[in-house]
This record gives C-alpha cells, sequence and structure tokens, in this order.
C-alpha cells in the first residue's frame, strides 16, 4: 500500500489534514508543518521514512515538483473556498461599492477563478508568478495597479504588510483537504497497482528463455532480466547505464544504431553483444504516438543447438532466412585468401550481384554469408536457394524465393544446375527487380541482393546455348575465386589445429599428432577441402588408437576413406616385387591368415588386401 507524507505550510492544518487521511484509510508516515525555504530539506526524510507520494500546497508543491522524482499531489482551494476568501475580502472594504481585489499566486492554485467576478460583485486581478522573484514583482505590480485588497500565500502577506497593504492569506477550509487527500488516495490507488503490475511482470522476465533488455529513446539500457545478465556474463549495474551499442563490434554498432534512430524493428538479426554471438529482436516502445524506447530481446545462438525436437525444426527454419557468418569467421593467415577477403568486402559494399567460385567445401556458403551481414541489404532475410535440389517447376520456386528474400539477399548455390526458365526468372530479378509468383496477376516488385555459386571453377558455357549470354555478363564482373586448401599451406595447417581443437571440445578427445603424420595431412590434396577435413578429423580422433596419431595410422585411414588420392612419398617408392616378397613371407608365416600378416606389417586388413591385389598374390591366400 502507498505511503503518504504531508507537509503542510500552517500548523493549524496539521491536524484536520491528520484526522481526514486517518478517515480515508491512508498511511501517513510524516505530517508537519514546513517553512517554505526548509521543505526540500524534509524530502530525504520523506523517503527514509518510506514516502511514495507527497502532498503540499502552493509555492512548496511547485518547489517539491521541481526538485524531486516522488509524486506531487498539490492542496487546491475549492470553488467555494475561493468564493469565500473574495467574499470576506470585500468585506474589509465596505466602503468601496466595487473593490478591486488583487491575487498573487501560482496558477495551480487557484485556476480559474475570473467567473467569482461579477458573483461577489468586486473587480478581480489574477497576477500569477512562478518563483519567489516573481511573487514580489507580482505583489508590486498589484499595488501599482490600484488593488484594495491582496490575497495569497505566507510570502505575499508579508510583502504586502511591509508595501503598508490589505492583505488576506489564502485560507482554505477542510473541503480542500478532504478533495485534495482523496486526490493522493486515488493516485496511491494507481501506484499500488502500477508496483503490483510491475512485480507481475518482473517476474515474467526473469523466468523468460530470451534475455531482454529495455532501453530509452537514446538506447541507454534502463532494465534488464535475470536471462540477459546470465547470457552476456554481466552484473545488471554492468548493464543498466549504459548504451547498448557500446557492447557491440563496429559493424553491429551500425545497424543497431540506424534501427534505433528511425524507430524500426529488428527481426532475428544476428549480432555480438558483450562478444556473445546472439539472435536478436527488437521493437521501439510508443505512447501516444512518441517514442519512448526500445525493447531489446534475444537468446544466444548455440542455444538452439542445445533444444529439443521442437527447437531444432526451429532452427532448420531459421537458418534458410538467417546468416550467421562473418568475414571474422573465415580463419586465414595466407595473402591469397587475405586478398580474397579484402575484395570481398569491398563488394559487400554494393548491391551488385556477386558470382562465388570455389571447389566443394571451400567456404562459399560462409563467404554469402559474410557479404551479406556487411552490406546495406544486412537488416533483411538471408535466403538460400539450392539450383540442384531436384525442384519440379524451378522458375516457380526460385520466384518464391526471390519474393520471400525481398529487403535482404538471395543465395543461389549450385547455379551450374539452374535450367533456362530458372535462368530467364534471375535475369529479370537482377535487372528489373521484380518476380512473377505462379497465381499472381502481375510481377511482384522486389529489392534482392544476389549471390551466385558453383563449385565449377567457370560459368557453365555459353556458347553452347544451355546458359543465357546477358546472365554470363551480369554475373561475371563481381566474380570471387575462393583458392583451394591445398595451395594454402598456412591456412590448412591452421585449419588441421582448429579441426582438433573442436574436437576436443566436442567429442572430448584429446589427440597429439607426430611429425610425421601432420606431413601425411599437409602433403594430402584435400578435394573436399573443409569439409572433408574436419569430417576426416573427426573420424581420425575417434578412432585413433592412441593419444599419439602416427603417421601409418593417417596414412591408413586416409587409403580406407579415399582409396586411389594418397599422393606417393618417398618412403613408399620401393620396387613392388620386394613388397610383395615380404608380404608373401608374412602370409606364409601365418598360414595365409591377412589378419596376422597386417599386424605383422603395420598395415591394415584393407591395405594389405589392396597391395595384395596389386601385386597379383591374392589368389594364393584366399583366408
Amino acid at each position: 500500500m502507498a505511503k503518504f507524507a504531508l507537509l503542510l505550510p500552517r500548523t493549524e492544518m496539521v491536524e484536520p489534514a491528520g484526522r481526514i487521511a486517518r478517515e480515508l484509510g491512508m498511511e501517513v508516515v510524516l505530517n508537519k508543518s514546513v517553512p517554505t525555504e526548509e521543505v526540500l530539506d524534509q524530502v530525504e526524510e520523506c523517503r527514509a521514512l518510506g514516502a511514495d507520494i507527497l502532498v503540499a500546497r502552493g509555492r512548496q508543491a511547485s518547489i517539491l515538483k521541481e526538485h524531486t522524482d516522488l509524486p506531487v499531489v498539490e492542496i487546491r482551494l475549492t470553488g467555494m473556498e475561493i468564493a469565500l476568501l473574495l467574499h470576506r475580502a470585500k468585506k474589509l472594504v465596505p466602503r468601496v461599492e466595487r473593490p478591486k481585489v488583487g491575487v498573487v499566486t501560482i496558477p495551480n492554485m487557484v485556476g480559474e477563478i475570473q467567473g467569482f467576478e461579477e458573483v461577489v460583485g468586486i473587480e478581480l486581478h489574477t497576477y500569477f508568478v512562478a518563483g519567489v522573484n516573481e511573487t514580489e514583482q507580482g505583489v508590486e505590480q498589484a499595488v501599482a495597479d490600484g488593488m484594495d485588497v491582496i490575497l495569497g500565500g505566507d510570502f505575499v502577506n508579508a510583502c504586502c504588510r511591509r508595501l503598508g497593504k490589505r492583505t488576506l492569506f489564502f485560507e482554505g477550509t477542510e473541503d480542500s483537504l478532504r478533495t485534495s487527500l482523496r486526490n493522493a488516495r486515488s493516485v496511491g490507488f494507481a501506484s499500488d497497482a502500477e508496483r503490483r503490475n510491475t512485480a507481475h511482470l518482473q517476474v515474467l522476465l526473469d523466468y523468460s528463455f530470451n534475455g531482454i533488455i529495455e532501453l530509452d529513446a537514446a538506447g541507454v539500457i534502463t532494465r534488464s532480466n535475470d536471462m540477459a545478465c546470465k547470457i552476456l556474463s554481466l552484473d545488471r549495474e554492468q548493464l543498466v547505464g549504459q548504451p547498448l551499442s557500446a557492447l557491440m563490434p563496429q559493424e553491429d554498432q551500425d545497424l543497431w544504431t540506424d534501427a534505433l534512430a528511425k524507430h524500426q524493428e529488428l527481426y532475428f538479426s544476428v549480432l555480438s553483444v558483450a562478444g556473445v554471438h546472439v539472435v536478436a529482436n527488437a521493437a521501439p516502445v510508443t505512447d501516444w504516438g512518441a517514442e519512448e524506447g526500445m525493447i531489446f530481446s534475444f537468446y544466444e545462438m548455440h542455444k538452439m543447438e542445445r533444444q529439443g525436437e521442437r527447437a531444432l525444426r526451429e532452427r532448420y527454419r531459421l537458418q534458410r532466412y538467417l546468416a550467421y557468418g562473418r568475414f571474422e569467421d573465415v580463419n586465414h593467415t595466407s595473402r591469397e585468401m587475405a586478398r580474397v577477403v579484402r575484395l570481398a568486402r569491398s563488394f559487400a559494399g554494393t548491391t551488385q550481384p556477386i558470382f562465388l567460385r570455389g571447389e566443394v567445401g571451400s567456404g562459399k556458403s560462409l563467404f554469402a554469408q559474410s557479404i551479406h551481414n556487411a552490406s546495406p541489404c544486412s537488416k533483411g532475410p538471408f535466403v538460400t536457394f539450392d539450383c540442384g535440389a531436384g525442384w519440379q517447376e524451378l522458375w516457380k520456386a526460385l520466384s518464391r524465393a526471390a519474393k520471400d528474400a525481398d529487403t535482404g539477399t538471395l543465395y543461389l548455390d549450385h547455379l551450374e544446375y539452374l535450367e533456362q526458365g530458372g535462368q530467364h526468372v534471375l535475369c529479370r530479378l537482377i535487372r528489373e527487380n521484380v518476380v512473377h509468383l505462379a497465381g499472381e496477376p502481375a510481377p511482384q516488385p522486389v529489392s534482392v541482393r544476389v549471390i551466385v555459386s558453383t563449385s565449377d571453377m567457370e560459368l557453365p558455357r555459353m556458347n553452347d546455348g544451355s546458359f543465357l549470354p546477358e546472365l554470363g555478363y551480369i554475373l561475371s564482373p563481381q566474380r570471387l575465386t575462393l583458392p583451394p586448401l591445398r595451395t594454402r599451406p598456412d591456412d590448412l595447417e591452421q585449419a588441421i589445429s582448429m579441426c582438433l581443437d573442436d574436437c576436443v571440445t566436442k567429442f572430448n578427445r584429446y589427440v597429439v599428432l607426430t611429425k610425421e603424420a601432420r606431413k601425411v595431412l599437409m602433403d594430402y590434396p584435400w578435394p573436399g577441402n573443409y569439409i572433408q577435413l574436419r569430417t576426416f578429423l573427426e573420424r581420425m580422433s575417434l578412432t585413433a588408437p592412441s593419444r599419439t596419431v602416427k603417421d601409418g595410422y593417417v596414412r591408413d585411414l586416409l587409403e580406407e576413406l579415399y582409396p586411389g588420392d594418397l599422393p606417393v612419398t618417398e618412403s613408399q617408392e620401393q620396387p613392388p616385387s620386394e613388397e610383395a616378397a615380404r608380404i608373401i613371407a608374412a602370409l606364409s608365416r601365418w598360414g595365409g591368415s591377412r589378419a596376422e600378416a597386417a599386424a605383422e606389417l603395420g598395415m591394415s586388413k584393407t591395405t594389405l588386401w589392396r597391395r595384395m591385389k596389386q601385386y597379383g598374390i591374392r589368389d594364393h591366400y584366399q583366408r
């Protein structure tokens, strides 16, 4: 229940105010008469006593409103009280038929009182003032205007007495006290309801699975729930009071400050906040059309991976529209890849179509997402369309994907499979910014940035009529070729180390490569680039016979998984007859048992069988 402090200008008001408050069932923690010059000194005592609402009168109420953040309810004279005061003022000058009465006060004390002029039979003048200086000037002006009687508070009365002028104090009755205290009680009821609603809302916020941050119109954090603190690993005191943009890297600051300035929503945007990659939504808060601030809701990106089937379905849905890759995620040390990243960043700043070329697993999708997130389209959706997915009516599916990508980016993978109907749709999309949806009578306008990719190192041939020359010429200028991993030994070595580190986290399997084993990996061509490297190292980590992985095991596993791709090393370049003789001897000693012979020779059964086939000795030992 709300608590009240009554700060009154006169002692005689204290007793009736307290009595009326008790009748109204109000909890009063302070009820006293206070000189105007000391009224601000009482505020801290009111706070210490737990006061929620202050009740005051006249200039004291104005001072409290200006200098405190506690709600202030003013004691105002009722119409009956004003009429009685003006009647008393007329009686002070009985010899004047229509005396001049001046009222010097703040506007809120009496409101509009000109209507009493004819009722009481006086000439009424009002002098509305603010501070002490204005009050003194108001009294002097009333005297200069020839007022017979001047009404006001204590300070007005003192000025009039000093100037020898008739004066009358704004003395109210219990009516004004009762009316004002009823108003204060209503404010208390509203405050109690708001406090209860706030408490309920805070519980909802604290038990939400999303982090929620409330910001003012300038983007400064005013409130956060417990989940926001947990996700960002920051205390509430570290969040409240600082701009949200201060927790973001430069590229995300630009996106956020732009949305804040334009009071625009953010929808499933991937941002980095306090070093944590989150999926964020933000919506402006308006009050009667005025922008009050923003609500920023978010969850950690890899949280999706920890949730159940329902969240997994949501993740698949999001992956079609959400670009989570950034140029900072392109791990590289080589000059060649640094050059490609710089070129991609420069292309990202435009809205022109981009053509990505690269072998399987070379990172085309990551580059497409990074370009989107660094582009003017970053606030829009990122829609991936696989041209090789076997669409029955590919041009219809492509048109729908382009519509879904409106205001964002459309990424077409495996462009080499795009048939001519789809090529025409794509060409028109790029040139005219329209798509013709099935069932629609007219083309639909869209604003889409197009990125295409192919595993072929060139566009499909145009001279045989299978690919539209016009589309080829549109796509060719902003072309990015991602170099294979095998041509970048520095990046390959870095990738090997990072993948092995990931295996520690993912499988709790820690392995160490010998120098020779690492060389086997460095010499392998990796036609599948990052995808092949990552999956191979995961398999190797899971099945390695010991913590230290030797070159023989790496070579055997490569031969087992990718037959025929392993390059020949000097150690292998021995005469076939010598190795064949060793195999035959081992098989003879073990009575043809390939398992025993393979163990003696230090190779897998699969490798032994392949060598037997190679040397033509397989048929002699069929066990």
